[in-house]
């Protein structure tokens, strides 16, 4: 067999997974139109229900409504839990689909569905630590899974409030464990926060959305850039953007 190596400088061909997370109403559910704008054909799987924002565009996806227990098919007839939906997306059929990216809106949901499962699984009631371990093992392969898929995948999840010993709020992505909330975020190569500023000049209300991709003002974002062409705080509204610019070749006069 004959093996050939590729080259780390050569991104444009690596999928890249991002985590965007922000309070409810910052506008993540709209990035994942921005996806469909930029890549073409993507599906989402979602189990917010809230797809209004993107309703114009013609977006492949399936709800999900439970982590992997069997969903009733007489209260949701249409509905799949998210591991019947990993299945298919590892299928041959999946592959023909031609799916450049896919977008699950929210893991913040996943989370809380897969820990109520947790909860109804626990064989014994009297240790409350058995659904935290259950949870586990049900939450930290499916985070390998979406992050070793050959497509863009772009996560979201709401912002969890933490305050430190300081006094000083921090941000971050909202998992049912706060543990969850920091491992996890290490995962993805892209780690945004989104956050909405409005402004009045002359009367006139404007709202303005950030990404922040570093560690800002108690929001902890992350950018794999060895080459810096992503600023800490970015005033871009599209996180396309950023994912192109994270796989553009290296600047020239850069050495390697």
């Amino acid at each position: 067999m004959k093996i050939k190596p590729f080259k780390t400088s050569d991104v444009s061909s690596i999928a890249l997974n991002i985590l965007l997370y922000g309070h409810a109403g910052s506008g993540k559910t709209t990035q994942i139109g921005k996806m469909y704008d930029r890549y073409g054909k993507g599906l989402v799987l979602s189990g917010e229900g809230g797809l209004t924002s993107i309703s114009d565009k013609e977006i492949d996806y399936l709800p999900f409504y439970s982590f992997d227990h069997p969903v009733d098919k007489k209260v949701h007839p249409n509905g799949y839990s998210f591991m019947d939906i990993m299945g298919y997306i590892r299928s041959p059929e999946f592959a023909e689909q031609g799916y450049k990216w896919i977008a699950v809106d929210s893991i913040t949901e996943l989370s809380r569905r897969a820990f109520m499962e947790a909860q109804a699984e626990n064989p014994d009631k009297n240790n409350n630590f058995k659904p935290y371990q259950i949870y586990t093992q049900k939450l930290d392969p499916l985070i390998g899974d979406l992050r070793d898929l050959p497509m863009h995948t772009l996560v979201t999840a709401l912002a969890a409030e933490e305050t430190d010993d300081n006094g000083q709020t921090h941000f971050y992505p909202m998992l049912h464990q706060k543990s969850k909330q920091k491992k996890y975020a290490g995962d993805f190569d892209l780690v945004c926060g989104m956050v909405t500023k409005t402004a009045e000049v002359d009367g006139k209300v404007s709202l303005k959305r950030y990404l922040i991709c570093d560690q800002v003002h108690g929001w902890h974002g992350k950018n794999r850039d060895p080459h810096r062409r992503i600023k800490a705080v970015e005033t871009v509204n599209d996180v396309t953007e950023l994912v192109e610019r994270l796989r553009a070749p290296k600047p020239k006069g850069i050495a390697a």
